[in-house]
């Protein structure tokens, strides 16, 4: 995968790609909140703009599939010890402890029910993490357990 790295404003690009979620989420009445502009710490990371945008694009469907009508998803962008940290949390049913690994190999599916049909092919989320390494970061999913939702996560070398 080739990659053109430069200084990206992740928190700009998050925007971008929120916005473009924004009719899907409220025909189920979603809010979706997006990172606010900020003119005096932009977060800038040292990334492919156009990877950026597919690894929170991907975050953001996941989100929008599993989280309940009426609820709430938060793109979030700020400094981190070791960079700059994107997350995309949601309020749906969760994860297990031992899913939180497991949901970033190929063709995993937390609810083995789904259709790829309607559950998508189980490899967005290997491929967000294959392409955060790519560029120098790391990706992961955090959960309190099931029924609390869940936030993913990519970490990325800042500029």
């Amino acid at each position: 995968l080739p990659l053109r790295i430069d200084a990206v404003d992740v928190a700009e690009v998050g925007r971008e790609v929120g916005e473009q979620f924004k009719p899907q989420a409220a025909t189920r009445e979603i809010t979706l909140e997006l990172p606010a502009t900020s003119s005096t710490a932009p977060a800038v990371a040292m990334a492919d703009r156009d990877r950026v945008a597919q690894v929170l694009a991907n975050y953001l469907s996941n989100a929008l599939r599993h989280a309940p009508d009426g609820s709430r998803i938060t793109v979030a962008v700020g400094r981190s010890r070791g960079g700059i940290r994107a997350s995309v949390a949601d309020e749906g049913p969760g994860l297990e402890r031992d899913q939180l690994e497991a949901v970033f190999e190929r063709f995993y599916r937390v609810d083995t029910a789904r259709s790829r049909a309607a559950g998508g092919s189980g490899i967005g989320l290997a491929i967000v993490r294959a392409v955060a390494e790519a560029m120098g970061g790391s990706a992961w999913a955090e959960s309190d357990g099931p029924g609390r939702g869940a936030t993913f996560l990519v970490e990325l070398p800042a500029a």
